[in-house]
């Protein structure tokens, strides 16, 4: 396989700024919540920000994700403007929280406005209303609105159904204001600087199953599973250009890891500079067959690879689900040596003449 990138979707870097949150979903796959109060140190993060801006190609957005980067609004404000001045797009992940109180959210919002953030990704589903009223989220919203970001919002679904009609009942939300996300006219419309009328006014819904690692593999009666036959046969682009940084330093290939996979995890910037970082993960056999090929085949190599370590009769959550445990619990160079052995063995196969 070729160590080139196979994916020309715009490069995301995550900063997992902390992972304290006002809230503990019991979805959660990294485990945040009041009392979790693990975060990155300001001089890693200004690090990151700095080495990120001098990569070639550099990230197209730097996502600020958590647990809930919001309730540290001092450090964000630092940190938004430090890459605001390198010329890096911004992104925050946030529950929304702060739309308990208009007055307070208003302030905030226009802070992180005025610092620098370009936009602002929302996470509400049947698991945040636990602890957040669905008039919360309204409120943050019409505050958005009111600012000028596009309206993001990401929910985890289990059921089968119209996942608009879904979320306008949970939150009371018009369904009319809501359509579904459509990343690459978004990204598009951004880039050029003239978002039409129906991306400033819009709600847009991008909806995800559950990922079974964290707090959500507690609940296993709540996964919406599928037999991987189910799973459609495509690329995934998430992996290599979504990578998030952990507090710890840790950079991950993929977010929907959960931060806690040796094959997903490249190395510690604490110990190696990004740039050295992601060209070793560029180059990982592993990550670049999961963008080709996509989590099915992928287990569907491992498996033909290993079949007494893999159970292709065994249903998953999610197709998040089938690309973790393609690989769970093996070292990162054995998945790769496996991957080159399967390709050699297609390849040796494949008719001649």
């Amino acid at each position: 396989m070729s160590a080139a990138q196979s994916s020309t979707r715009p490069l995301e870097l995550g900063l997992m700024f902390t992972h304290r949150c006002p809230i503990e979903c019991r979805h959660c796959g990294i485990l945040s919540g009041p009392k979790n109060l693990l975060g990155m140190e300001d001089a890693l993060a200004e690090r990151c920000i700095d080495e990120a801006a001098a990569l070639d190609p550099r990230p197209a957005t730097i996502v600020f994700t958590g647990g809930e980067p919001m309730m540290y609004p001092d450090r964000l404000e630092r940190l938004l403007d430090r890459c605001n001045r390198l010329g890096l797009s911004t992104r925050v992940v946030t529950s929304g929280f702060w739309g308990r109180n208009r007055r307070t959210g208003r302030r905030l919002l226009h802070r992180m406005h005025l610092a620098g953030l370009d936009s602002l990704n929302f996470s509400a589903d049947k698991y945040h209303l636990e602890f957040l009223e669905p008039s919360v989220l309204r409120t943050a919203i019409d505050i958005a609105w009111e600012v000028g970001f596009p309206v993001i919002v990401n929910m985890v679904s289990n059921e089968p159904g119209d996942p608009i009609e879904q979320f306008s009942e949970l939150y009371g939300i018009d369904r009319d204001r809501i359509r579904l996300f459509r990343e690459n006219e978004f990204l598009e419309a951004v880039s050029n600087g003239c978002a039409p009328d129906e991306l400033m006014t819009k709600l847009h819904l991008s909806v995800g199953r559950l990922v079974g690692l964290g707090r959500a593999a507690q609940y296993p009666q709540e996964f919406f599973l599928s037999r991987l036959e189910e799973f459609g046969v495509e690329g995934c682009h998430e992996v290599v250009n979504r990578p998030v940084i952990y507090p710890d330093g840790s950079l991950q290939a993929c977010c929907c890891a959960g931060g806690k996979l040796a094959t997903f995890r490249v190395g510690n910037v604490k110990e190696q500079p990004l740039a050295a970082l992601f060209a070793a993960m560029r180059n990982r056999t592993h990550f670049r067959f999961i963008n080709k090929f996509g989590p099915r085949a992928l287990f569907e190599a491992m498996s033909e690879m290993e079949p007494e370590r893999l159970d292709r009769s065994k249903p998953h959550a999610s197709i998040c689900d089938v690309c973790v445990a393609a690989t769970c619990g093996i070292e990162p160079e054995r998945a790769d040596r496996l991957l080159d052995q399967w390709g050699l063995k297609q390849l040796l196969a494949a008719p001649t003449g």
